[in-house]
Order: C-alpha cells, then structure tokens, then sequence
C-alpha cells in the first residue's frame, strides 16, 4: 500500500492542476452586469423598492448577498436610503471573521453618511487591532471630514 501511495499524490495533483479551477484561458473572465442597469437607465430606476431590498438583503444571513448589497450601496451611495440597515452593516463590520468583509462593511457605513455610524468608526479606530481595517476607517473618516 505504501508504493501506491506516491503514485495516487502524483494523480491526484496532476487531475487538481487540469482542472477548470486552475486552468489558465486567453479570454477575459465574463463581465458581472449591475442589475440596477440590466433593464432600464437610472432616471426610471424605482430607488425607494431599491433600497429597500438593499436592507433586506443586509438583513438576511446569506453572505453573498450581504456583500452585493454592500457593493451596490457603496456604487449608489447618492441615490439610496438604507439608514435602516446602519446596524446590520455595524454587526458585520464588529463580528465577521474576514478583514475583507470588514473592510467593506466600513466602507459602506462612510457611504451611507450616517453621523451616528461615522461617531461609532471615530471612538472604534483606536481599539481596532487589524491595521488594514485601521487604516480603511482613517480613509472613510477622512473622506467623511472633506464632504
């Protein structure tokens, strides 16, 4: 058993290198379409049915969709009204395990220009140990000062 066992890794890592995952392509990937965008212009866009799927969507436990929503509040800032979703988007930036998801989430408070919100990212910025997550609220609170 131990001859084939050298044998099976050579395999198994020559079938995990083969496969679509890793390999390479001379196309671009596909481009991902704004669905605010997909059917009409943003003249006609129905923003208060928007933003209220935008909360729900933070509302909900699904990842994905947490971090579209955070995406698209972040792209439509000037256009949205989600100050409902201020604390769902608080939770994730205090409790999520990736500094990514983190990051993001304080950068859609700064969008949401919330006074409440950027006062909580100005007393957190000095117990925040992840430096990147630091320096991302430094960034919001600075943009938010020269608004």
């Amino acid at each position: 058993m131990k001859r084939f066992t050298p044998l099976f890794a050579v395999l198994l890592l020559s079938f995990a290198l083969s496969s679509p995952l890793y390999a390479t392509s001379d196309s671009e990937p596909p481009e991902l379409v704004d669905p605010a965008l997909t059917t009409t212009n943003l003249a006609t866009v129905d923003w208060a049915a928007f933003s209220t799927n935008l909360v729900n969507a933070l509302a909900t436990d699904n990842d994905g969709l947490q971090q579209s929503a955070m995406q698209l509040i972040i792209k439509y800032r000037e256009r949205v009204d989600v100050h409902r979703a201020r604390f769902d988007v608080m939770r994730l930036y205090r409790d999520h395990d990736d500094d990514r998801v983190r990051r993001m989430a304080v950068v859609t408070l700064g969008a949401m220009d919330n006074n409440w919100a950027l006062g909580f990212l100005a007393r957190s910025v000095t117990f925040e140990d992840d430096p990147a997550v630091r320096h991302t609220i430094q960034a919001v609170l600075a943009d938010a000062h020269l608004r």
